[in-house]
């Protein structure tokens, strides 16, 4: 293929890939990126290129406790594993509505009730690498979708 017909072929398919940047790409990639989100609540850990698992809880050595069998992160509601996302044009955002999300996500040395609890970090929203090479291949699927329909 010419350059001259690569030209003609993006002009022809300008409408369905200004449409796939701004709406349909972001749906997948917010879709995949929650998912990918959850399962670091599966692995126990941030993927980014390797696994960096997570300190685990105490509440898990304690014999006594009944909440031992959840995750570490997770509890019988499963309130940080319950993730969102918003879709903008060009744009998706994966969040949690829960107030100390970020907390257990950065890690604190400030955190509870008295502000004398020390929160390690673990990680399961971010920049990964691995997740990267996912939705470029989810871009790449899809702009070959687009300029293969003639």
């Amino acid at each position: 293929m010419t350059p001259e017909q690569f030209k003609k072929l993006l002009q022809s398919q300008r409408k369905e890939l200004k449409q796939a940047f701004a709406r349909t790409l972001p749906v997948k990639i917010g879709t995949a990126a929650q998912n990918f989100a959850r399962d670091n609540f599966r692995r126990q850990g941030f993927l980014d290129g390797s696994l960096q698992a997570w300190t685990p809880s105490k509440r898990r050595s304690d014999p006594k406790n009944p909440d031992r069998a959840y995750g570490t992160l997770l509890s019988r509601r499963r309130a940080l594993y319950k993730l969102k996302h918003r879709v903008q044009p060009g744009v998706a955002i994966v969040y949690s509505n829960v107030p100390y999300a970020a907390a257990h996500n950065e890690g604190t040395s400030n955190a509870g009730r008295g502000h004398r609890t020390r929160l390690p970090k673990r990680q399961f929203l971010g920049a990964s690498k691995t997740f990267a090479a996912q939705a470029m291949q989810i871009i790449d699927k899809e702009i070959s979708r687009i300029l293969k329909t003639n």
